[in-house]
């Protein structure tokens, strides 16, 4: 009788133990990680420029020049740029002339992301106005969305959304496209 009091007591103990540690493992939660060990997850600012000119060379060849109103520098390859006007040195020899109220200048792959009012002429003829364009410079792709007038000589194209490349050649208009050929445009 002694040894099944003892047997009894200690298989007691054991579920005692292990409903201890099964409340402590289901019933933990593993804490948030202190602000020392979270990453960072916006851009944070490291420095803002007023009235500055921003401009990339390559290979001892001008790349683009774009006087700005106010630029900050997000991180090490994106600046935020306000009141912009300037040039895009196109790769047949031709000049680009673009303004835009805001934009975003990836330096270092050179994407731009001209918004709020896009202007841009080529220097050998043609013009390009819409809400928002956006450029890839490597791939020379450029997509312009909201209301976009595309002007190259004697053509005139309007769309919600025009795919073209820096020269104005070829489109492929999206939503409520329309063109016409054989006249003179004004380029406004």
């Amino acid at each position: 009788m002694k040894n099944k009091n003892a047997i009894l007591m200690a298989a007691a103990g054991l579920i005692a133990m292990f409903l201890i540690f099964a409340a402590l493992f289901w019933g933990s939660t593993v804490p948030e990680p202190t602000d020392k060990t979270k990453k960072v997850e916006i851009d944070t600012t490291k420095a803002t420029v007023h009235n500055t000119v921003l401009h990339r060379d390559e290979g001892g060849k001008r790349l683009w020049e774009l006087k700005v109103g106010e630029a900050i520098q997000l991180n090490d390859n994106l600046v935020r740029a306000k009141q912009l006007e300037g040039t895009v040195y196109l790769d047949n020899g031709d000049e680009m002339f673009v303004t835009a109220d805001a934009a975003e200048v990836k330096i270092k792959t050179n994407e731009f992301s001209l918004t709020n009012g896009v202007t841009a002429r080529l220097k050998q003829g043609g013009f390009l106005k819409a809400d928002k364009v956006e450029w890839d410079r490597n791939k020379d792709i450029l997509t312009a969305t909201g209301e976009v007038k595309v002007i190259k000589e004697d053509m005139m194209a309007t769309a919600e959304k025009v795919i073209t490349s820096s020269k104005l050649e070829h489109f492929k208009l999206k939503d409520k496209a329309h063109v016409e050929r054989g006249g003179t445009y004004e380029e406004k």
